[in-house]
């Protein structure tokens, strides 16, 4: 069977997937979603030399890596809608493509204008790697599951986290950020491939599940009517906080601001900083490892996957205070505690997707994820703003970054009280099959 597959990827397979070809199925979304997680990631690491080359501002900086989130944003709600009509492979595999133009934009880029440009267009290019993924294990693997993959998934992107902080640190004066972007348009190139090996066109649920929508007349469109069941829905809402200020917020310090943190305020070097950066990311990739054997057990002790979320978003919390304003030589040990806490927030994403019917799962997704980088976006590009604000109003460097990642701490703490009250003001209600 699985051999049939991978010469003839249009065949029909058998659900839920088993074995060999579940594993191709998930390799193959990981490797795009490391890709992803890459580019998201490396301007933490390429910002001195952007800086010293092109002669950015801290405002210029976070918007430049916050196009990237605008890029991705924008895609989200045809993206969702591509998933529910035309499945994963062919949505991911056509998007991926403009991410291997954006990065040779970038690479090629001598002014700021180019370099948002490319960004931008790599944020549209891997907006659909975790989303397609989603929907695609929705459709292909048992419900039980659906909380490791998720957890699976992030593996592999911290992995990719990892692969831009230090060692591409270590090669910056061989091939500098334009060779390093180039680098990324060949491994964008080999996802691809492996994303056309290695899913299926078609599944039995697919089908059965277009054919239930022509029957009832109802398939997804960009139109309230198609969207009014999610965007009315109170579980919906209840999350938002937790993927667009947590999430979003936490994507935002990773990918950026952690980097220029340890330099500017703990005043490290560029090459302490991004070693530091190397083990926040490993640590944070062994706490995906650790949710995915974690929460089967968990399950079995009666403590549900959101009441483990809620848990590890209030350790966050803490974690965060302690590690902005707890300055010592021990202050990675706040961040690397942060990294485990903040390793839950991904299976918010996971809950939103199976609390909806299977024929949501692309439109859900990537309203979700729409909300999460919206608030990476602001986040990212807020603490350069602020950081620049305060500068400028005479303060000192680290003075600035203390008012910055305030203010987003106490939009979290705001946001996570909503999360904890918002049941008893507004029940949810289970949606219906389309």
């Amino acid at each position: 069977m699985a051999s049939h597959w991978l010469s003839n990827p249009h065949a029909s397979i058998e659900l839920p997937l088993r074995a060999k070809t579940a594993y191709r199925v998930f390799l193959s979304f990981a490797c795009a979603y490391f890709v992803s997680y890459a580019f998201r990631s490396i301007n933490a690491v390429i910002a001195p030399e952007l800086i010293s080359d092109l002669h950015l501002s801290n405002t210029q900086l976070g918007f430049l890596s916050a196009a990237y989130f605008f890029g991705f944003g924008a895609t989200q709600i045809p993206v969702g809608l591509g998933l529910d009509r035309f499945g994963p492979r062919l949505t991911e595999m056509t998007l991926m493509m403009f991410a291997i133009v954006g990065a040779l934009i970038f690479s090629w880029a001598d002014d700021f204008t180019s370099l948002v440009i490319g960004r931008v267009l790599i944020g549209v290019g891997v907006s659909a790697c975790l989303m397609s993924a989603f929907s695609g294990f929705r459709y292909w693997f048992p419900m039980e599951r659906q909380g490791q993959l998720a957890s699976g998934m992030l593996i592999f992107g911290t992995s990719g986290a990892l692969v831009t902080s230090w060692p591409v640190h270590a090669v910056l004066p061989y091939l500098g950020w334009r060779g390093v972007f180039v680098a990324m348009a060949i491994l964008t190139c080999l996802a691809i491939i492996g994303l056309y090996f290695g899913l299926p066109v078609k599944t039995r649920a697919t089908e059965s599940s277009a054919l239930t929508d022509a029957k009832q007349g109802s398939p997804a469109t960009f139109s309230w009517g198609s969207y009014k069941p999610i965007l009315t829905n109170a579980f919906f809402w209840r999350m938002f906080p937790i993927g667009a200020f947590c999430y979003g917020g936490f994507i935002a310090i990773q990918t950026l601001w952690l980097g220029p943190w340890l330099t500017s305020v703990m005043e490290y070097s560029s090459d302490s900083a991004s070693q530091i950066l190397f083990w926040f990311n490993t640590v944070l990739l062994l706490a995906y490892v650790l949710n995915t054997t974690l929460l089967p057990k968990l399950a079995k002790r009666g403590i549900t996957t959101l009441c483990y979320l809620s848990w590890m978003v209030a350790a966050a919390l803490v974690f965060q205070a302690c590690a902005f304003y707890l300055r010592s030589s021990w202050v990675w040990v706040w961040w690397f505690l942060l990294a485990v806490a903040c390793a839950s927030y991904v299976l918010a994403q996971s809950l939103i997707v199976t609390y909806f019917p299977k024929s949501f799962s692309g439109r859900v997704s990537t309203t979700y994820n729409l909300a999460l980088f919206i608030g990476a976006f602001l986040v990212q590009w807020g603490i350069g703003y602020l950081v620049d604000v305060g500068i400028e109003a005479g303060w000192s460097r680290a003075s600035a970054f203390d008012l910055a990642l305030g203010i987003y701490l106490v939009v979290q703490v705001i946001g996570y009280i909503w999360f904890l009250i918002s049941p008893k003001l507004f029940p949810s209600t289970p949606i219906a099959e389309e």
